[in-house]
This record gives structure tokens, C-alpha cells and sequence, in this order.
């Protein structure tokens, strides 16, 4: 099957190479992949193979704003190269990008197979952003949705919210993301009192409050240490706040952006994993986390609470609290059975629901769900 995948950026661009490793994964299932994508200051080639695929990077015009929207690219050769290509599928990453849209327009017209994956539905910014996202999702998301072939959420919650987009309920499917379990996985040794997140430095990540709680959690265990591993435009903002509260470099330690198995040795070794966003997807670092066998705790939102059963497989408490997040840190750090518990209930999940197998084989049948569909 020839599969061209659509993403505004792609690895090295953007830290994160799961999108790499799907693609990688579906060569090594018999597939031909293309990847189209921007080519943002022009740092890489503009074609290249990478494990079986191949990346066609695209000039494109950045509809950037200061402070709010860091990578938005318009691709104007996007619709020709998906011409050329000539794909039997087009998979399109987010519905929040334009690069979504002009290939979702693309495929309709040329009578292609398309299918876009919502990597959450909105992100949680400020008021101005928000308003702009809901205009969007009511405007060029409500097209998406109407003219795609599928659309796959990574949660129930997801495909709940999108219907209110009006996103018809027939065309959406669930597939979580996936973790490789032989990568994360539990490490022989672990790092006494290591306090561990991972993701972007970004206002819905509630990195803010975690800081706050690392202020209340040094102050009774002293030797308690936080990692904060990732990028993202927000850095330099928490690394002033954790200075404010006199906790950087002797409390809370800034780390990355990391290559994966980097980021697994760190997961490996922590006591403790913290996510305390304002709004999620299915954050793939939680899904991490729990494969190498950690207490996990999460706020109770959307794509966080799909996946944790508090008091089972981790904990969650309530978004913006930092008192209750401090609370349930010190209660981990202090409890060995209690870690060891929710790490090895939480290792169990992922292995059984999370596994690239599983989730590449529910793909691969959407993929022919809707050939069969366009061959009748």
C-alpha cells in the first residue's frame, strides 16, 4: 500500500520521532510511505530516506505569531506533490493545521482514501487563543471533518468533543498511541527520591503548578529531586519561576530536549512520574511512564484520565491544585509499596493496550476499510 503522511513538521524538526517510527514500522509491514512535510529554515534536504521511507520536505509560508503560535506553515506545492505521488492513502496528522486541510482538499478532489488522526482536540492557551481555536474548529475543523474518510482520536473523550464539531460519529475511530514496551521498560536500578516529567514547556502542561508543589515538597523532604525534561517556548519562563522559589539547579533540575532512549534511562530511574496538565491528548511520556513500571500521577482531565484508574494503575487529582500534587508526591515518595504497586498495575496496562502491534493492525484495517469502501 502507498501511504503519504502529512505532518507541518516532522523529526529532526519537532523532538519527538514517533510519527518516524510509525512510518518505519508500516515499511517494515509491506507498505511504501512518503512523508510531506515543511521545510522549516530549510535545515535538512529536501528529500531524503530515512529507515525504508522517504521525507519530502516543502517551502512553505509560517503564519507565525509572536507568542502564540510558534510552527504554523502553509505548504503551496503540498497539493501538487500528493498529485505526483499518486497515494492510495493519504493519513494527514492533526485536524489543527493547515497542511491538514490542503491535503484533505487534495485527496477529495483526486478521489484519494484520506484519513487525519486528532492529536488532541485544542490546546489550552489564553482567552485570545482559545476564541481563535474555537473559530477554527467550527470553521475549517467542521470542513475536515466533513470531508475526510476517517477520523481517529486517541480517546473516547476526543470523539466525544469532536462530535460537537460536527464530526459525524460514523466516520470516527479509536487508536490510542503506542509505546514500545522493549524500550520503556522497568530498570534494574532507580534514583532515590527522583521526581520525573516529561513533555513541552507550554501553558497546558501546568508546569507552573508543579513547580509550586516541588516549593511545598522540598520544604519536608530534603532531598527530593525534580527532573523537567523537554523544549518547548515556555523554558526559560519556568526556569525563572523555579529560580524565584530559590529551587533551580539544587531542587528542580532542567534536562533536553533528549533523544528517546536518553528519555527511557531517565523514566527508568525515576521514583515518581508527574503530569499536571490543563488539557491533554493521550500524552505518549504518561503512556512511557507507566511501561517502565512508575507510580504515575496525573491531573484528572481528558487523555489523562482514559488512562489511569486512580488508586489502581496511578493517581490523579485535580488540575491547577499544586497542595493536593504535593500531597500525592510526598505520599509516594514516603511509601515503597504503594510505588511498587501502582508501577507494576500500570506497567500491565500498557503491555496489554498499548503495544505497536496492536495499534498498527487497528490502522491497517481502517486503511482497507475505506479502500474497499472506495473500490465498490
Amino acid at each position: 500500500m502507498r501511504i503519504t503522511r502529512i505532518s507541518h513538521l516532522f523529526y529532526p524538526d519537532i523532538i519527538s520521532d514517533y510519527l518516524a517510527e510509525f512510518s518505519m514500522r508500516q515499511v517494515k509491514m509491506g507498505h511504501e510511505v512518503d512523508v510531506l512535510t515543511w521545510n522549516k529554515n530549510k535545515r535538512y534536504p529536501e528529500e531524503s530516506i530515512a529507515d525504508g521511507f522517504t521525507i519530502r520536505r516543502l517551502a512553505g509560508f509560517n503564519f507565525s505569531v509572536d507568542g502564540i503560535v510558534t510552527d504554523y506553515p502553509y505548504l503551496p506545492n503540498l497539493p501538487n506533490r500528493i498529485a505526483q505521488l499518486k497515494p492510495e492513502i493519504i493519513h494527514a496528522e492533526s485536524h489543527l493545521f493547515l497542511t491538514t486541510a490542503q491535503a484533505i482538499k487534495k485527496a477529495k478532489k483526486l478521489s484519494i482514501p484520506s484519513v487525519a488522526t486528532v492529536h488532541g482536540v485544542m490546546a489550552e492557551r489564553n482567552a485570545f487563543v482559545n476564541l481563535a481555536q474555537y473559530v477554527y474548529l467550527y470553521t475549517v475543523g467542521s470542513w475536515i471533518f466533513k470531508n475526510v474518510d476517517r477520523i481517529i482520536c486517541l480517546t473516547e473523550s476526543d470523539a466525544r468533543e469532536i462530535i460537537s464539531y460536527r464530526c459525524p460519529s460514523e466516520k470516527i475511530r479509536i487508536i490510542p498511541n503506542a509505546v514500545d514496551t522493549s524500550r520503556f521498560k522497568p530498570a534494574m536500578e532507580c534514583q532515590e527520591n527522583l521526581v520525573v516529567w516529561v513533555g513541552r514547556f507550554v501553558p497546558e502542561k501546568g508546569l507552573d503548578y508543579l513547580i509550586e508543589a516541588a516549593k511545598i515538597v522540598a520544604r519536608e523532604f530534603k532531598d527530593v529531586e525534580f527532573m523537567l525534561v523537554g523544549y518547548g517556548p515556555l523554558r526559560g519562563n519556568f526556569r525563572k519561576l523555579a529560580y524565584h522559589f530559590g529551587l533551580l539547579n539544587n531542587v528542580i533540575r532542567f534536562a533536553g530536549p533528549l533523544g528517546r532512549d536518553q528519555v527511557a534511562n531517565i523514566l527508568g530511574k525515576a521514583s515518581v512520574f508527574v503530569l499536571p496538565s490543563l488539557k491533554e491528548g493521550l500524552p505518549l511520556s504518561l503512556l512511557e511512564a507507566m511501561a517502565c513500571g512508575k507510580p504515575v500521577i496525573g491531573s484528572d482531565v481528558s487523555g489523562i484520565n482514559d488512562v489511569i484508574i486512580h488508586g489502581e494503575n496511578g493517581i490523579l487529582v485535580p488540575p491547577r491544585k499544586p497542595e493536593t500534587l504535593a500531597h500525592w508526591i510526598l505520599t509516594l515518595l514516603n511509601d515503597e509499596n504503594l510505588r511498587k504497586r501502582l508501577g507494576q498495575t500500570a506497567r500491565q496496562r500498557i503491555v496489554e493496550k498499548y503495544s505497536w502491534n496492536m495499534v498498527l493492525n487497528k490502522l491497517e484495517n481502517i486503511y482497507w476499510e475505506i479502500l474497499n469502501e472506495t473500490r465498490k
